[in-house]
């Protein structure tokens, strides 16, 4: 058995191969740091991951080896901040550094040592000092503010001793001209402590012949200047800039998006067994693979090796599974280019589960993705996007489709999701393609080219690479359903029955009421002709919509031709079941009587009209219940066709009474 797993473990040096193609970047920035005038602090950004640690290691190899430029001292910051206060682990990190500038004379004598060993002495009883008032009166300072009011002349002799060992140090050498500190982790530990690391640095070792090399992004400076300038904002962000422009005086970003990754990921998914070595001839499924990964995780390297980890375990994990299982008796050979696809779905499905959880958890609901409509998206709780930005999407070739518009609509709904909502469509269209091509070129299949049967042709292949890759996530075949959202589903069914009433009654001016929540009941109530709509809370888990429509009132005596009202005087309230006046009815309830009766039978529906009768004067409340076991019924064609068929008798009815 092969290698199961790739360790994150950063690269020890410039012997070691350089598998993402950063060599000229390298180069160059070892280049730079040869002729840099110092003191000068250089600020390697970058996400975690991203290769930090390794690119100093390079520069560590190659400038400060035996025959180097450059004395290296190399300070890990995570290590001192754990189990320690900030300014416990702030002045520990100060120690270490001078302790390593010691070091390197070698020939300091007991005066110089004694004099620097009383200064950081002098400055750690103040930091122990503003400990202790910090606990008795739960204030403290940071440690610059300690050692600018205690400790200001023991700082200028330390920087000064200092000074004094880094030149005997660099005179003393033949071919060393200056020392640089290469400062790890930073992005490890709290922003605060790592913008209060940088200021102390400024003010204790800004010092000839010295240069840093820093591991710390901008976005960590932005979250540890929080405390001193608030959030981040237009006014404020030149500050917030001015600031780490003062400590940095170059800032070289890790160029992730450079990345040759293509190489190291064939190599790896060669070496824990997902593809072997005829398939390393095979441009086009390697391209493929390189693409969806792309698409997915990114050029980042840990995310990378991560994900390579994640297919190991669902591979190993399969093989155990296929060899306590029977093959069935005649089962056929999959062909080489089936075998492609299934590499590739299965490769683009784990992307999918580790980089947009929640576009897996959307697969999950509806494996065939080409499927998705409302149904799909009411379940996830988005809302519907209008008419402006559909016209927008349809000019995209990744989102002129129902099914991609429904990824939008999901991918609005987070951040890292609206940001990489193209790359997610052009993957699911990736994956279209190359099983429609598969599947066409299959002569032993009986392939249509209807999109229903196309359509269904995806939803098999998606369904079974799905229950390959459950191990890390949930699976299509264990999913729970996802509750509907209730006001989602109620303003698509409110969109559809609205749009058939203003293409019905062109000149009503139906506009969709918006939803409110009352006593954890949603409902709207609109003056007529507008329609109330409201939904109860499930009741065994059954969803109950409820229509109702409520006629302005009108003089009973102006209604005898359409429904006999009791004779005067008329001076109390009275209310009576229309469906009580059957045989009396006049045209007016005609149709309403006739959907009574066609759904009756149906336990789903229920539909009834209620008049009120209160000082000679009469109104109409019409009734239409829809109560369904399984809320995706709701949005199910031929549903909606009825319900729209039954609220346009509702405002037929509504409209003849109005006019009364």
């Amino acid at each position: 058995m092969g290698t199961t797993t790739i360790t994150d473990i950063p690269r020890k040096g410039s012997a070691e191969h350089d598998r993402f193609g950063l060599m000229a970047y390298e180069k160059g920035l070892e280049a730079f740091l040869r002729g840099s005038s110092t003191p000068i602090t250089v600020a390697l950004q970058g996400e975690w991951g991203s290769g930090k640690t390794s690119l100093m290691n390079v520069l560590n190899d190659d400038l400060c080896n035996e025959n180097g430029e450059f004395y290296s001292i190399w300070i890990n910051t995570w290590e001192f901040s754990l189990m320690r206060s900030s300014n416990e682990a702030l002045l520990q990190i100060l120690f270490k550094m001078a302790n390593e500038v010691v070091k390197l004379t070698q020939t300091a004598g007991e005066e110089v040592i004694g004099s620097i060993k009383k200064n950081l002495s002098v400055l750690g009883m103040s930091v122990a000092r503003s400990l202790a008032n910090k606990a008795l009166d739960g204030f403290g300072d940071s440690i610059m503010d300690i050692f600018n009011k205690e400790g200001g002349n023991s700082i200028a002799d330390l920087r000064e001793k200092l000074e004094q060992q880094i030149n005997v140090c660099i005179n003393k050498s033949q071919n060393k001209k200056g020392i640089i500190f290469f400062i790890d982790d930073l992005d490890r530990i709290d922003p605060p402590v790592a913008v209060e690391l940088l200021e102390l640095l400024k003010n204790v070792f800004t010092l000839k012949h010295c240069l840093f090399v820093l591991a710390i992004d901008y976005d960590v400076v932005i979250k540890g200047l929080k405390p001193k300038f608030g959030e981040l904002n237009e006014q404020n962000e030149r500050e917030f800039r001015s600031f780490f422009d003062k400590i940095i005086q170059v800032p070289f970003s890790m160029p992730v998006s450079q990345y040759s990754t293509k190489n190291y990921l064939i190599d790896e998914l060669k070496g824990i067994g997902i593809i072997d070595s005829a398939d390393l001839s095979n441009e086009k499924l390697t391209n493929d693979l390189n693409k969806a990964e792309i698409l997915t995780i990114g050029s980042n390297p840990r995310s990378i090796k991560r994900f390579l980890n994640t297919l190991s375990m669902i591979k190993c994990i399969n093989n155990a599974c296929d060899e306590t299982a029977t093959l069935n008796d005649g089962e056929r050979e999959e062909s080489k280019e089936t075998r492609d696809l299934k590499i590739l779905l299965n490769l683009s499905i784990v992307g999918l589960q580790v980089a947009y959880p929640k576009i897996y958890q959307l697969l999950c609901l509806e494996p065939g993705f080409t499927m998705w409509d409302d149904r799909i998206a009411a379940k996830m709780g988005v809302r519907q996007i209008d008419n402006e930005t559909k016209d927008r999407l349809d000019k995209f070739e990744e989102f002129d489709e129902l099914w991609e518009q429904v990824l939008y609509r999901v991918c609005l709904t987070d951040k890292h999701l609206q940001k990489n909502a193209i790359n997610i469509s052009r993957l699911f269209n990736m994956m279209r393609n190359e099983i429609k091509s598969v599947v066409s070129n299959d002569e032993e299949s009986s392939y249509e080219t209807s999109p229903e049967a196309e359509n269904n042709f995806i939803k098999e292949f998606m369904q079974e690479q799905m229950s390959q890759a459950f191990v890390t996530s949930l699976s299509s075949n264990d999913t729970e359903p996802l509750a509907y959202d209730a006001v989602q589903l109620t303003h698509n069914i409110q969109r559809k029955l609205y749009e058939h009433l203003k293409q019905t009654y062109v000149d009503a001016g139906f506009r969709a009421p918006k939803v409110k929540t009352t006593n954890g009941r949603i409902t709207t109530y609109k003056i007529f002709p507008d329609l109330q709509i409201w939904q109860n809370n499930p009741e065994n888990h059954k969803i109950r919509i409820q229509f109702r429509l409520q006629t302005k009132q009108v003089l009973a005596e102006n209604c005898q031709q359409y429904m006999p009202v009791p004779p005067p005087p008329l001076d109390k309230f009275t209310k009576d079941d229309v469906s009580a006046l059957k045989d009396k009815a006049l045209p007016l309830f005609t149709g309403f009587f006739k959907l009574c009766e066609t759904i009756a039978a149906n336990n789903c529906y229920q539909l009834w009209a209620e008049r009120h009768i209160l000082d000679g004067k009469l109104k109409f409340l019409l009734c239409f219940d829809v109560t369904f076991d399984n809320p995706d019924a709701f949005l199910e064609e031929q549903n909606i066709k009825f319900m729209q068929e039954v609220i346009g008798t509702i405002f037929d009815i509504g409209f003849q009474v109005a006019k009364m």
